[in-house]
Formats: C-alpha cells, sequence, structure tokens
C-alpha cells in the first residue's frame, strides 16, 4: 500500500457525507487514478454506513482506544506495534470493501433506480380521477395505444387526460412524449394557480428521466418530493437509496 494510500485511509476518519475534505482534495490534485480510489473510497465508507456497519465499526474503535489508554506505558512500543497492525488489518478489510464498492460502481445506473422504483399508475386510486370515460377505460385495460389515440383526438385536453397518455407513453418507451406532457401539467398548474395532477407528473417525470439516464434533470424533483412529507411519493422516493444516487450523480458528472 502506497504512503499516499494510507493518508487517503486516515482522512476517511473524519469523513461524513457531504462534508469536504480539503486535504483529500490536495492528495488527489494532478492524479486522475488516486482521485478516482478517493471515490471508490467514499463509496464503500458510505455503502458501510447504509448498510449499518458503521456505528458497529465505530464502537469497536472506541473500545480499542479505551484500551489503549488503559494499557499505555511510557515506551510503549509494543501498544504502537500492535495499533500499525490493527489498522493494516483495517486497511485491508477496506480495500476489501472498495472492491465491493466498485462492482456496485459498475453495476448502479440510472435505468436500474426505474426499474426498480416504477409502478403503473392506478387510476382508481386517483384523487382527480372522476367519473369514468373513454380513456379511462382504455387506461385501465392498459390499452396504451388506444389512450394515446383517444388523447390525440381529443379536444379541450385536460391535466387528466395530459396525465393519463404521458403515462401511457411511459409504458411505451416513449420517454420524450412522457417528459413533454408531464411538463405541460406542470407548467398549467403554475399559470392557472392549479394542483391537479401535480404531485403525479413531478414524481412520473423524474421517473422518465431517469428511464432516459438523464439523473441531473430527475434529482431536482426527487430532491423536492424526499422533502415534502406530505407528497404522495415521498415515501417511494425516500426508499430510494441515497448511495444508488450519489453513484449515478457521479456518474453523469464524469
Amino acid at each position: 500500500m502506497s504512503q499516499t494510500q494510507e493518508q487517503l485511509i486516515d482522512l476517511l476518519d473524519s469523513y461524513h457525507p457531504g462534508k469536504i475534505v480539503p486535504e483529500a482534495g490536495q492528495l488527489t490534485s494532478g492524479d486522475p487514478e488516486i482521485a478516482v480510489e478517493w471515490e471508490y473510497l467514499l463509496l464503500a465508507v458510505e455503502g458501510l454506513q447504509e448498510a449499518g456497519v458503521y456505528e458497529q465499526v465505530e464502537a469497536v474503535k472506541k473500545d480499542w482506544q479505551t484500551r489503549q489508554t488503559e494499557n499505555a506505558k511510557p515506551g510503549g512500543a509494543v501498544v504502537r506495534t500492535l495499533y500499525r497492525n490493527v489498522m493494516r488489518v483495517a486497511a485491508c478489510l477496506l480495500l476489501i470493501t472498495v472492491g465491493a464498492a466498485v462492482v456496485k460502481y459498475n453495476t448502479t445506473s440510472s435505468t436500474g433506480i426505474y426499474e426498480k422504483y416504477y409502478s403503473t399508475y392506478d387510476l382508481n386510486m386517483s384523487r382527480d380521477a372522476g367519473t369514468a370515460d373513454v380513456m379511462d377505460i382504455a387506461y385501465t385495460t392498459h390499452n396504451w395505444e388506444a389512450v394515446t389515440k383517444l388523447f390525440n383526438v381529443e379536444k379541450g385536453k385536460s391535466n387528466k387526460s395530459y396525465f393519463l397518455a404521458g403515462m401511457a407513453d411511459m409504458e411505451l418507451k416513449r420517454y420524450d412524449d412522457a417528459i413533454d406532457k408531464f411538463r405541460k401539467i406542470i407548467a398549467a398548474n403554475a399559470q392557472g394557480g392549479s394542483a391537479t395532477f401535480e404531485d403525479e407528473a413531478e414524481f412520473y417525470l423524474a421517473m422518465s428521466w431517469l428511464a432516459k439516464d438523464n439523473v441531473r434533470e430527475a434529482m431536482p424533483l426527487l430532491d423536492k418530493i424526499r422533502t415534502d412529507k406530505s407528497h404522495p411519493y415521498h415515501d417511494v422516493v425516500v426508499r430510494m437509496s441515497s448511495l444508488d444516487l450519489r453513484i449515478v450523480q457521479y456518474k453523469s458528472s464524469k
């Protein structure tokens, strides 16, 4: 293990998600390989935290520090040697975890998150479904092409018809068309002071962006939903792995 790698591992002791570590920037500056390794180390640490292992590691660390204080003696070379050995073992374990993080990094994608959390909208649970009409029937029977055709010939299109047609587009994997319809709902609500199908449009617009592997457009919507506990899709977004989202954000920024 190189001296730089050991220094990076030492810096992880004071790292917390969202915290900037200036020393790491100095070590990784001008060295792309070291910079990538630092990112992998951060992902490994966050993976441990997400799995609930971080607290156990901290408990063991505090116990070891207590024992070190109790056993400390003048000229305690044995204690220092033990400390170095423990840190080497810890570093090896961390590097193994980094290997797992590399695998996770390579297998995590926006489309994977989309496939895991997407579910067809249930019209029967809609707060604004109203009286069933021909488009409702086509939608509930999953006749997506019929929904699209009915939308195209409809006069005086409503937010509901835009939304159902957008959902049909998603089911048919026409994500650009779905994005256009969901955006029109949000724009119409902003202009008219309404909130009809606003929540639904926000969530499925974010999902459409994930389906297109565009996490940059999806994240502001997901963050908005995550912070709004009254949002009907709040619980779904909260279940999305923060680590997975961080990975796909990092990938999209490269």
